[in-house]
Formats: structure tokens, sequence, C-alpha cells
């Protein structure tokens, strides 16, 4: 397969999976049969959130839900071997998590072989196509606070350790490549104005109470949405199905375009953020290839009726010049997962940001917002192309390996008790590949 001919792929996307693996795959293989193909003609599945990687029960006790709605869910089978993921997918992280093994791949990884998560932020390329994703979801109150969490995790931690930083998502805005695909787990703020808000409102009664408080959604996806300008953008969350298209007018941005829309609710007219009234200076929306309008979609959670929680369909493909480097096939009609260089040189150049607490003393550095010029980023693009591209390390390495005890059916759950922070490997190897310091290390 030559990825400068692709025009499309096969896509499915799950809003939240709650730890229902077996369900998921099983229904999907049905849905592709109902379309005309078989499970393993689909290229990817995305799973928006939610994602549950619980490898035994004293990962249980590391989610922020209540003991009462803590299960072990199917991921311990993929974990362990028993079972194998039967189409390659990429996960983001929820509110509803086994945090501690979530953080310990803050960079991203395999949470088992065949399943790759993102990171707290990231981007990856299969073929031609850019997929980027920013994990959790949003808090004021902490979005400007270090990773300080560490296990074992007292009563803020259990729910701070996956609020969204400052940090992840100002290393989204330095993109200046087009991507295709974005994720995230709740809503970009303002997003149901660009659908049918008044089905919305009706059915939902308290997201328009929560849109007047300005409390709907998440303002940091809203801004990444008006840099990134994907094609795509999928969420969870919400549990309801809706979609949206968002069109922005070159070099404007998204509060430009939330005002020129009709049909606004008065009572959301004062509270909507106002235009700059000036024009945005180059952005990842000005790059050759980037997209024109945003198709953005939200799926409930796996449990609901599947027409809500599953979407299987083709995506159009705008082959570009530069995806030759992720030509390379592991299976005739597949694509391999593979890094990508702009992302990487990004992740060098603000690495010396990143605040994360010592596991000696807890101590956190003071988190101040590391302001990285376009011009450093471009040192990277140089050094990652020297160092990376040309000795062909691209691809992300098959290199999943269990740390963590596997659960057995007489595991018993201990309340309260929370599990050893282990060093991943993975992360260890990725920070040895672009040589920064592993700041989640023992």
């Amino acid at each position: 397969m030559d990825s400068l001919n692709v025009s499309n792929l096969k896509v499915a996307v799950v809003g939240f999976g709650h730890g229902e693996l077996d369900t998921i795959y099983t229904t999907l293989e049905v849905e592709c049969e109902a379309q005309g193909f078989s499970l393993p003609d689909l290229d990817l599945l995305i799973i928006c959130g939610d994602f549950q990687a619980i490898r035994n029960e004293l990962d249980l006790n590391c989610m922020s839900v209540p003991h009462k709605y803590r299960k072990m869910g199917d991921f311990h089978k993929y974990y362990s071997g028993a079972a194998q993921a039967p189409v390659l997918t990429i996960v983001i992280g929820g509110n509803h998590e086994a945090s501690n093994y979530l953080f310990e791949l803050y960079h991203g990884g395999w949470l088992a072989p065949n399943i790759y998560y993102l990171g707290a932020a990231g981007v990856v390329r299969y073929g031609p196509w850019r997929i980027a994703g920013i994990s959790g979801i949003y808090n004021p109150r902490n979005y400007h606070k270090p990773h300080s969490e560490r296990l074992p995790y007292d009563r803020d931690d259990i729910r701070s350790v996956y609020h969204v930083r400052d940090y992840d998502v100002q290393r989204l805005l330095l993109l200046r490549s087009p991507v295709d695909i974005a994720l995230s787990h709740d809503w970009p703020a303002w997003i149901e104005l660009f659908g049918d808000h008044k089905k919305l409102f009706t059915l939902k009664p308290h997201f328009l109470d929560s849109a007047v408080k300005d409390s709907l959604g998440s303002k940091p996806a809203a801004e990444l949405l008006g840099h990134l300008r994907p094609s795509f953008w999928f969420s969870g969350h919400m549990h309801i199905k809706f979609r949206a298209t968002v069109e922005i007018g070159e070099n404007l941005g998204i509060n430009d375009a939330l005002q020129s829309l009709e049909g606004v609710p008065d009572k959301l007219k004062t509270v909507l953020p106002r235009s700059s009234g000036k024009k945005k200076s180059a952005t990842a929306s000005s790059s050759s290839g980037a997209a024109t309008k945003t198709e953005f979609l939200a799926l409930d959670k796996v449990g609901s009726p599947a027409f809500r929680w599953l979407d299987v369909r083709e995506l159009e493909c705008s082959p570009r010049a530069d995806s030759e480097t992720s030509s390379k096939n592991s299976a005739p009609g597949k694509f391999r997962l593979m890094y990508n260089e702009e992302w990487l040189a990004v992740t060098r150049a603000c690495a010396a940001g990143l605040r994360a607490a010592d596991p000696e003393t807890l101590v956190v550095a003071p988190f101040t917002t590391t302001k990285v010029s376009a011009a450093s980023v471009d040192k990277e693009v140089n050094w990652v192309n020297e160092n990376i591209v040309k000795k062909e390390l691209l691809t992300i390495p098959m290199n999943f390996t269990q740390h963590a005890p596997i659960h057995t059916p007489d595991s018993a759950v201990v309340p309260n008790i929370q599990p050893l922070e282990y060093p991943n490997q993975q992360t260890a190897q990725f920070c040895e590949l672009l040589q920064i310091p592993n700041k989640l290390s023992l």
C-alpha cells in the first residue's frame, strides 16, 4: 500500500469505554459486517477516555470512583495476554481511570499489545494521518499547577492527577503542521453552539444552565480546536451523542466564529467570549493541507444503545508529500504507528518545563509555563531529523512490558490499599530516544 495513494481510512470511534473491551470488540465486529467489511479491515479504533486500564485489584483504588462502582472490567485480560486486541486501538485518558498506570506512560505508550495511549498529550502518525490527543478533563483550579501527585494518592491527588495542565496544552499549541484527527475527553467549550443546540438544551436542560455560568466544556480544548483546526474532533464525557461543524475564517480565532453564529440563545450572548478583532498569526491552520472545517462528534458510554456510543466510518484523507516516512506497512493494507517528527521536537524543546514531584522528597519546583519560541522548536526539528528520522527510528517500537502483577480470579479487592509506583521501561526508552531527562522515574 502506497501512502500517497490512500484516500480514506476505516475508523471506529467509542465515546468512553468504562473497561468494557470485550463488548466493544464484539459489537464492533458485528457493525463492521453490517457495513460490508470485516473487523480486520478496520484501520483504527479510537476510544475517547474513561478507558479504565485496570491491571489488577490495587489499580482500582487509584480511580476517582465510589467503591460500589469499582469493577475490574476486561482490560486485565489484554494486559496479561489472555486476550488480544483485534484492531489497533488508540486511547486517551478521562476522569475515571486507573490514573497510576496512565501516569507511568505520561509521554504515551502501549497499555497492552495493540492498545496505544497517547499520553497526557501526544501526537502520532498512522500513514499520512496525524492524530493528536489531550487526556483528562479541565479544572481551572489545577490548570496552572505542576504534576505533584505521587503514590499513594490522597483524596485530592486522586482527582487532580487527571486534570488537564497548561504545560500540555501549550505544547500542542506549538504545533504548526496540520492535524487530521484530534481527541479530548470533555468537549471543547461552546462547541454545542455549532450544532443543534436547541435540541441539546431541550434534552439536557442542565447543559444550558452550565453554559450560562460559563462552565460547560473545556476552554483549553476550544483553544486547541481553534489553533489545530483538525478535520475531525472526537470526544466523550457528556453522556450524549452530538454532532457539530466548526468553520473558522483564515487567520481568525474560534471566538470570531462564535460571534458570527446566528440563533444563539439570548441568555448566552452576554457570556460568549469576545472577539479580539485582531487577525491571528500563523498557526497550524495556516499550513498546507489544513482543514477548512472541523467535524465534531461526541459519543456516549458503552452500555447505552450502540448507535450512541459507537461510530464506524470512512474518513477522507488528503495525502501529503511529507507522508513517505509513514509508508512502511506492518501488515498487508495496514500502516505502522509512528512518532510525529514535530511532536518529538516540541517534546524536546519543552522538556525543561515539565514539573513533577521528586520521588524522594515529594517536593515539586514552582510551576511557570515555559515559553518556548518557534525558533527553539525549529532547532529541535533539525535534531530530530538528524538523530531519529535519518536513523529510521520513527516507528513506535512494540516494547510493551508487564511491570505490575496481573489479576487472578482469586485476587481479593482490598479497599484503600494502593499499589507501588512502577518505573515504566517504555517511558525510560522514550526519554533515552529523545535524550531528555526522565522526570517520572523513581
